[in-house]
């Protein structure tokens, strides 16, 4: 069912949206401001990964309104960026300057390999609807598929306009995507729990809580973006909290330095 077939929802949608950019915002600001004065590799690796992220989250978000047609190889190709840029936080805050260069290999491996995969699948997709046409069977309305990947994006209709697409050749972007957090974000996941024990680091306490719960708020969703929003909120500000040293100051008790 589509979210914005309900006005009142897809205000409150909205209005979560604008608040996760607001903290997104903030903390970029922090985070120039920070950069600026010290200089830090640190500061610039969390930087590039709350850029990345507020690029991705814009991408989905204008897609969600239907401002653009939201691309799926694309919103998963900034994903595999964004695991890449949240491992390579932790190696530079641990120093591992061996394994500076593996995120950008394997996220750039995944984007390559899923970009590559995604416009393989289109051709071989519309290649095998031309056959069944060929044959007699016109079994591709494209008008409707049009429309409902425009404004319906709705399963069932996708089945009956294209079902070669949607039953016969299986999108692998998903897969992908799970190697990628496997590769990637658990990871550093892994490593910012260790950064937290070591250390009592407010911020690696903060990329831990904070990531854990956008994932699990992915993996409960079930593409129901309101539910996925409301996860999302508290994990950036989770993160928010980390970064700009408020978990530091009144959870772990710590002078902000």
């Amino acid at each position: 069912m589509d979210l914005f077939l309900f006005l009142p929802i897809s205000k409150l949608f909205i209005s979560l949206v604008i608040v996760v950019f607001a903290v997104l915002i903030i903390i970029i600001g922090y985070l120039v401001r920070i950069y600026w004065k010290q200089r830090e590799i640190t500061t610039l690796t969390l930087l590039a990964f709350f850029l990345v992220y507020g690029i991705e989250r814009a991408y989905a978000g204008l897609g969600e309104p239907r401002i653009i047609i939201c691309q799926w190889f694309i919103e998963i190709n900034l994903g595999m960026i964004l695991a890449a840029s949240a491992l390579l936080i932790p190696i530079v805050l641990m120093k591992i300057r061996e394994l500076y260069t593996f995120p950008l290999l394997v996220g750039t491996a995944l984007v390559a390999v899923n970009t590559i995969s995604s416009f393989y699948r289109t051709t071989i997709v519309n290649l095998v609807n031309y056959i069944f046409y060929l044959s007699g069977y016109n079994i591709w309305k494209p008008i409707l598929d049009w429309i409902n990947t425009l404004y319906l994006r709705n399963n069932y209709i996708s089945a009956f306009a294209n079902p070669v697409s949607a039953l016969l050749i299986p999108d692998l972007s998903y897969f992908y995507l799970l190697v990628s957090g496997i590769l990637l974000v658990l990871p550093a996941l892994i490593l910012f729990t260790i950064i937290a024990w070591r250390e009592k680091s407010g911020k690696a306490l903060g990329f831990v809580l904070g990531l854990i719960i956008i994932f699990i708020g992915g993996a409960l969703s079930g593409g129901h973006a309101l539910i996925y929003i409301v996860f999302e909120m508290t994990g950036i500000s989770i993160l928010g909290a980390g970064i700009t040293g408020l978990i530091d100051k009144y959870v772990l008790k710590k002078p902000k330095t």
